[in-house]
């Protein structure tokens, strides 16, 4: 069975309420075979230190080493097992409203395995002060760890491996997109204008927008423009929905409230009233 240290939180309702929350953590000194047809109910990753295992996820073997991390998404099949023992791991699961837009904006888009470059002291000392959390007690421990995922998936997105190039690199190839949609956000934007901006095709913009932030890149225009209304309706309470649609880049004030509420799950009247802004 080797060292085995693990523990689960005490969730108050303050901790439910955050974007992304920690619920437990855990250390395996020679980690055991684990199947799940069913999957796990949570996201959860796992971080391996020595030793070398396998995944197998979508029917589909990927081999785990040490620096490796593994992603799984809540209900997914998978199984996973040492192929040299002994196989050393942590593990933490966290959830919360935005846990899966976090997640992707990581770059985890998917379960799987997921090389990271040069960060190994960084990961091990946020799986290890996890688990030391997990463990601890103390009564604020739940708003630690939840600074502790915010911290973790910030730091796998900077460490995330490409043959080509890191994801910060990426990112940054793409500043001069983001930093064009906020300057612009509030007329009309094409797809080529956009591209123009990094001098490449339409075509080869979406591809770079699916890899790096899961979205084509009107998606992500809109998502801006949809945050900036939320901004809009709290600042400026006696603007009509229209008047914010119109100032937010929307054309029609019916397209906006559709969007709004299918990326909000509530109508903007409500997003306010829910503010206290009447």
């Amino acid at each position: 069975m080797g060292d085995q240290r693990f523990g689960f939180l005490t969730l108050t309702e303050i901790e439910r309420q955050l974007p992304v929350y920690m619920s437990g953590a855990g250390y395996w000194s020679s980690q055991e075979e684990i199947v799940r047809p069913n999957g796990y109910p949570l996201y959860q990753w796992l971080y391996c230190v020595d030793g070398e295992g396998e995944l197998w996820v979508r029917g589909e073997r990927s081999e785990v080493k040490p620096g490796f991390g593994i992603f799984l998404s809540p209900h997914e099949p998978h199984e996973y097992r040492a192929t040299t023992e002994p196989w050393e791991i942590y593990w933490l699961n966290f959830e919360g409203v935005q846990a899966e837009s976090m997640a992707r904006t990581a770059g985890l888009a998917r379960s799987g395995v997921y090389r990271l470059a040069g960060s190994d002291a960084v990961m091990l000392n946020h799986m290890q002060s996890a688990v030391s959390l997990v463990l601890s007690g103390n009564p604020l421990a739940g708003l630690e760890c939840s600074k502790l995922v915010y911290a973790l998936l910030l730091d796998i997105m900077k460490g995330m491996a490409d043959p080509h190039a890191s994801l910060e690199m990426s990112f940054r190839r793409l500043q001069p997109v983001f930093d064009y949609m906020e300057r612009h956000y509030a007329r009309r934007v094409t797809l080529q204008e956009l591209a123009d901006t990094v001098g490449v095709s339409g075509q080869h913009l979406c591809m770079l927008f699916r890899k790096i932030v899961d979205a084509r890149p009107m998606e992500y225009l809109n998502k801006l423009r949809i945050r900036k209304s939320k901004e809009q309706l709290l600042a400026f309470p006696q603007d009509r929905i229209g008047e914010v649609a119109r100032k937010a880049g929307f054309e029609t004030v019916g397209y906006f409230c559709v969007l709004f509420k299918q990326m909000e799950g509530v109508s903007p009247d409500t997003f306010r009233k829910l503010n206290g802004v009447r």
